[in-house]
């Protein structure tokens, strides 16, 4: 079953501006778009803040889980600590309600 991950960007202006470049650039969505298990990813701005919110399809939630693991060990952790950005992730079920 397709597993959907919520991952919110608690950002400042900042913080926004860069995610954005960072997500846009080639180290960023293309990359996790191709990683395995990965299905489609989307990405989301927030009219009410600056909070940037990724949907995420993936085929188990085993999937995100070790793709996060590789953006921490390539150094997702420290770009978004030294950009003053928070990470949320919320894993969903996808049904035919």
């Amino acid at each position: 079953m397709t597993s959907i991950a919520l991952a919110t960007f608690r950002c400042n202006s900042d913080g926004r501006s860069a995610l954005i470049d960072f997500l846009s650039g080639e180290d960023g969505l293309s990359v996790t778009r191709a990683y395995e298990g990965a299905i489609r990813v989307e990405t989301l701005l927030s009219n009410d803040s600056d909070d940037v919110i990724l949907y995420e399809e993936w085929e188990t939630v085993e999937h995100h889980q070790a793709y996060v693991g590789w953006r921490v060990e390539t150094g997702l952790a420290d770009f978004l600590s030294s950009n003053g950005i928070e990470l949320e992730v919320s894993y969903h079920d996808l049904t035919s309600i």
